[in-house]
């Protein structure tokens, strides 16, 4: 009788991560890992848990990958307390603008935190 060519997923001990047969259940267990490390404080800044596909045993592990910044631009007046209005003189016209400011970024996060 002819064997099936399909790829099974197997643990194996050369890959020395844990296994997990599906996407599915890696991803449950992304999630719990997330809640877990959060509530114990065990988290890292900068870095986020992801379910990677192996080449060597066709599973699924867990890794940590680091987070790309999402750069926002800060408006400095804000930054300070002050409001958005323009600023007014007494003779009825605005305050000329000076030169420009280079723009200021902030960093957050996708995951909120």
């Amino acid at each position: 009788m002819a064997r099936s060519q399909l790829i099974v997923p197997r643990a194996d001990s050369a890959c020395g991560k844990v296994f997990y047969s599906d996407r599915r259940t890696a991803d449950g267990h992304r999630i719990a890992l997330e809640v877990w490390n959060r509530a114990t404080g065990r988290s890292r800044e900068g870095y986020r848990l992801t379910v990677l596909h192996c080449r060597r045993c066709a599973g699924f592990h867990l890794a940590q990958r680091p987070i790309d910044p999402i750069l926002v631009p800060i408006d400095p007046r804000r930054e300070y307390g002050g409001d958005l209005a323009p600023i007014v003189h007494d003779e009825g016209g605005y305050e000329p603008d000076e030169e420009p400011q280079p723009l200021r970024v902030q960093r957050v996060s996708r995951f909120g935190a």
